[in-house]
């Protein structure tokens, strides 16, 4: 079940176009130096809900791409969520974008040869946030656990004595991800296509590791009995997974990306909401959107109780 507590108060505020244009995000945050007055250069002159019809990309990128198609429409979470389109991977968003299924689409940065097929067909494509794979420990007795890059692959590589690691669907963009960070695909146990790294798949026992995205977590919470693990010491926070934090940099960031279909007139709305999401002050609403709904750091969010028994996201 998704966890919308708090979800719906940030989106209010922040798709009121002609009010504030920033979400609210905690003290001390990377975002939080934004002003307190309304930001109206990072806002988007309201579009036709219609506009976004053709607005889709892979299920991990739902919370980012909701939030940005609410605000552009000044309709809410669940409004966006009625319009939009997302689907089990980036690498099925970027076909339907090829094949004229979609005009914009928010994904996983593709690789070299679906990039040179975008840009064949004329396609604009930017970055605009960035992910993480985040390493969950089961029956973990303290608030966080700690390791090494090193030590994960080896529990993905089935030659820890300490740890056992299980792996997301071989579709998943999470896998992708772990692959292209680790240099290696995962091999642990694997959870079955059709299931997300975070079901009753992984135990959560002790001595487990599975994994899951920064986003993900911030919309769907962390299962019972799981801590967030510190990477080579670093935790993924809203500080650690921008340039901004300096030498205190999460270790395992992903880029994602937004395009739109070639040939549109400039005041199409789907270039319009290109144009905006893909400016700086775009950018900046969107990184504060995405870290204001469950109000902190992805170490601090938890499900209740019942939601996360039942160990699905």
């Amino acid at each position: 079940m998704k966890n919308r507590n708090g979800l719906f108060a940030a989106v209010l505020c922040t798709v009121l176009l002609a009010g504030c244009g920033a979400a609210p995000v905690q003290e001390g945050s990377a975002a939080g130096s934004a002003s307190e007055e309304p930001a109206q250069s990072a806002t988007v002159e309201k579009i036709p809900a219609d506009g976004l019809e053709a607005f889709g990309g892979c299920e991990s990128l739902s919370l980012p791409g909701n939030l940005a198609a609410a605000a552009a429409t000044g309709g809410d979470y669940e409004d966006a969520s009625a319009l939009t389109s997302f689907y089990g991977t980036s690498e099925e968003a970027w076909q339907r974008l090829l094949d004229g299924d979609l005009d914009i689409v928010l994904a996983y940065a593709p690789d070299s040869e679906t990039e040179a097929k975008l840009k064949e067909q004329g396609v604009l494509l930017q970055p605009v946030g960035t992910d993480a794979l985040v390493f969950l420990a089961g029956s973990a007795q303290e608030s966080s656990a700690a390791l090494t890059r090193d030590e994960i692959a080896a529990a993905y590589k089935g030659s820890s004595a300490n740890w056992k690691g299980y792996a997301s669907a071989p579709s998943a963009d999470s896998r992708k991800l772990f692959a292209q960070l680790f240099g290696a695909d995962s091999a642990g146990v694997q959870v079955k296509d059709g299931e997300d790294m975070l079901t009753a798949a992984c135990p959560h026992t002790a001595g487990t590791l599975c994994y899951t995205t920064w986003l993900e977590m911030q919309e769907n919470g962390i299962p019972q009995g799981t801590a967030v693990v510190a990477v080579d010491g670093i935790m993924p926070t809203v500080q650690t997974l921008t340039e901004a934090a300096g030498s205190a940099v999460y270790p395992l960031r992903a880029q994602y990306s937004l395009a739109v279909c070639g040939g549109l007139e400039e005041d199409d709305p789907a270039m319009l909401f290109y144009r905006w999401l893909t400016s700086e002050d775009g950018m900046n609403w969107l990184a504060e959107a995405v870290a204001a709904p469950q109000g902190g750091d992805a170490a601090d969010n938890t499900q209740s109780e019942e939601e996360a028994g039942s160990g699905e996201s």
